[in-house]
């Protein structure tokens, strides 16, 4: 990992753990190992940064999407709902990826973060939506609109549990029954 890559994975860490505006650039170079000049040569400010993080955040996020599309088109479109569906819940399982979605809530939460990122939040849902509104188009008894906001609302409503529990919590039988509502709830 070169040190610009150093950067944006330590301010995504400590964005995530201690939220942006809490975050100063020297904690950020302290964590990275690098020095204030190496950052203020690859980004002119924190703002900056912060939109550079949340590109890399989403990139990296989008690679679940990419994975759920690895099933082929003649797929019907249950299996590909499903398969899409099952790749979000397990991208929230894995270390690196819970750290990027505790990142996402932060900057949901934080106004002046939405405000320096809306267009990026924007294009990013807008993403999501033709994600599933790509399948639910093929489905006769689906809203795809309606259904695909409602699909992101209550997918973001459990990873928020999920990801802020203390205790254990039940993904796998969430993810399960989940599944098995929208299933029944667009006649499959």
């Amino acid at each position: 990992m070169d040190k610009k890559q150093q950067a944006i994975q330590a301010a995504i860490e400590l964005f995530a753990k201690q939220g942006y505006e809490k975050t100063s650039i020297a904690q950020i170079c302290e964590h990275a190992k690098v020095s204030k000049g190496l950052v203020f040569h690859h980004f002119k400010n924190k703002d900056e940064l912060l939109r550079e993080v949340f590109v890399r955040m989403a990139e990296i996020i989008s690679q679940v999407g990419n994975a759920a599309y690895s099933l082929s088109k003649e797929a019907s479109p249950k299996e590909r709902l499903v398969n899409l569906i099952e790749h979000i819940f397990m991208s929230m399982t894995t270390k690196e990826q819970k750290l990027y979605y505790q990142f996402d809530y932060q900057v949901k939460c934080q106004p002046s973060m939405r405000i320096i990122l809306q267009d990026l939040l924007e294009e990013r849902y807008q993403l999501m939506m033709n994600s599933f509104e790509s399948i639910l188009c093929d489905i006769p008894q689906a809203n795809s609109v309606v259904d695909s906001h409602m699909l992101i609302a209550e997918i973001d409503g459990i990873a928020l549990n999920y990801l802020f529990s203390e205790h254990t919590y039940p993904l796998d039988d969430i993810k399960e029954r989940f599944i098995n509502k929208y299933l029944l709830l667009i006649g499959l």
